[in-house]
């Protein structure tokens, strides 16, 4: 419990900050962002509405306390170019990304794990070497060509899947692949070394004079221990992704965040910048947070750190 409160505590605090950090970096700009946001041809009085509509009448300090407190009421305030409630907005886009993300780190692991576990248990066979080539090569493959690649076999050849879009499950398969294979090959490279330093610990040698099956030694102790780094490094990918998949959903037309970031930076739709990047990053606090209980629960010596 003292773990989990630290861990709490750093969350909010985090929180805070992040939130100080992208309300003053977009609300102390150099010039006027009204100005920013309408150009300089704007219409005087409506550059006068926007300005009041912003409240940047107020000196900054009273406006980041009437934003904070609107935050914990989950009001983000309302978006220039689309005149509707940021939260609203947000929430539409951000099922797609999440689920994006989600399903490429799960198919990330149904891919490296038993790869990698392959890998470290054949040592030096031929398997060994082709998959440590197919990694590498995995790794240094943009998930945008790769995108474009999966896109022509099987949506354009085959027509299995749909190009773009998003109408179903199916729209997020082909970026979700897109976005796996990278990883897959980095994960596999973990799942690798892990399993491999699992194997050469004592416990294992012990499990084997007992007289345990293969298999229970290979997944039941072996695989447990290695999982700690395992859903780390997955943790890791997965962070990077929540705050990431821009490209890819450029590349397939998908309405998440990243699409909808690229849209208000463009449109110069300030609170609704200011909007993404913290939710982005609360989003990505509290995967980590999330995290920290999975790891804690893996590996019991964390309680008595």
């Amino acid at each position: 419990m003292k773990y989990v409160m630290h861990k709490m505590v750093g969350l909010v605090v985090t929180l805070f900050l992040i939130s100080a950090l992208t309300f003053f970096s977009v609300n102390i700009l150099p010039g006027d962002p009204a100005l920013l946001i309408l150009g300089t041809e704007g219409d005087p009085a409506r550059l006068e509405s926007l300005r009041a509509e912003l409240g940047l009448n107020q000196p900054v300090v009273v406006r980041f306390v009437n934003w904070l407190g609107g935050l914990l009421q989950g009001n983000l305030g309302k978006s220039i170019r689309y005149s509707v409630d940021i939260a609203g907005l947000i929430g539409d886009a951000l099922p797609v990304s999440l689920s994006l993300a989600v399903l490429a780190v799960g198919l990330a692991l149904l891919i490296s794990i038993p790869l990698g576990i392959s890998c470290a248990v054949k040592q030096g066979s031929v398997l060994e070497t082709l998959s440590l080539i197919l990694t590498q090569l995995g790794m240094a493959l943009p998930a945008f060509w790769l995108g474009l690649l999966l896109i022509d076999l099987f949506a354009v050849k085959l027509n299995w899947l749909p190009p773009a879009g998003y109408t179903s499950t199916a729209s997020l398969v082909l970026p979700a692949f897109a976005l796996a294979i990278p990883r897959a090959a980095v994960l596999t490279r973990v799942v690798r070394s892990s399993m491999i330093d699992a194997l050469s610990q004592d416990y294992i040698r012990t499990a084997h004079g007992k007289g345990l099956a293969r298999r229970a030694v290979l997944y039941k102790h072996a695989l447990k221990n290695a999982a700690i780094n395992i859903f780390a490094a997955a943790g890791v990918h997965l962070t990077q992704l929540l705050g990431g998949t821009l490209v890819i959903e450029q590349v397939f037309g998908l309405p998440g965040l990243g699409q909808l970031l690229i849209n208000a930076a463009l449109q110069r739709d300030l609170p609704l910048v200011q909007g993404l990047v913290l939710v982005s990053a609360a989003l990505i606090l509290i995967v980590n947070f999330g995290l920290d209980l999975l790891l804690l629960a893996l590996d019991p010596r964390l309680r008595f750190d």
